[in-house]
Formats: structure tokens, C-alpha cells, sequence
């Protein structure tokens, strides 16, 4: 953290095998080569390249790592600061094709391109 409490930077390890679904059989072929493809590559990664003030949040730019591909994106963000902890929160969609995630489904399957990420973070900055 800077003097001025922002955040420059840091990185953000996702275990993809704990993605889920209400419906077991759904979950296992999440995970499959259809999707996500976990047997090789079980983990994700997102890389803060920037963080700056936007109205009342932040808008957050870096690189997510998924599916062995790396891609560039920036989404909004809120953020909060007690103490050393920071509290970040954030909604926002990916297009599952740009990272290699091409599967089609049947006719009548509700498979949407555009995938919605949400997360709920705590952390606290490095000795």
C-alpha cells in the first residue's frame, strides 16, 4: 500500500476445482475439458496491474490467468480500509471464449458467452 492507503498491486491465487453448482453432475463437467478443464489446469491467477479512483469505487485493472491464457481486463470495484485489512467487492462478466472455453452445448442448453465473476475479498498486505 501506498502512503496514500491505495493499493498498487498483488496477486489474487484462485482454485479453480472449488467452482460449484446446486446440481453435483453440473459441477463435474464444469470442471471437465468442456470448461475449465482442472485435471491440468487446477489453479487460476489474477495479477493487479492497477487500481484508480472511479466515482464513489475503483476501477481494476490486470491479468487473469485461466486456462493456461492470459488476458488483460478492467472491472469496477469497491473497496474499504480498517486498519491493515482491506476489503475489496466486485460483480462483473468475461467472455469464456477469450480464454479458450468454446464448448457450444445442445440447442436448448442456457449456455451464456458471457460468464459473471463475483467475489468478496479480505487481505492484508505483506510483511
Amino acid at each position: 500500500m501506498g502512503a496514500d492507503d491505495s493499493v498498487s498491486g498483488g496477486t489474487i491465487d484462485i482454485d479453480v476445482n472449488s467452482v460449484f453448482s446446486d446440481d453435483e453432475k453440473l459441477t463435474e463437467h464444469l470442471k471437465s475439458g468442456d470448461f475449465f478443464k482442472t485435471d491440468e489446469f487446477p489453479a487460476a491467477k489474477f495479477t493487479v496491474t492497477g487500481v484508480e479512483k472511479s466515482g464513489e469505487g475503483y476501477q481494476v485493472s490486470g491479468n487473469l490467468l485461466l486456462r493456461g491464457v492470459e488476458k488483460n481486463i478492467s472491472f469496477p470495484a469497491t473497496g474499504t480500509k480498517d486498519g491493515d485489512t482491506i476489503t475489496v467487492k466486485a460483480e462483473f462478466d468475461i467472455n469464456r471464449k477469450d480464454w479458450g472455453i468454446v464448448y457450444a452445448g445442445k440447442a436448448d442448453d442456457l449456455i451464456r458467452d458471457e460468464v459473471i465473476i463475483r467475489f468478496d475479498l479480505t487481505a492484508k498486505p505483506e510483511a
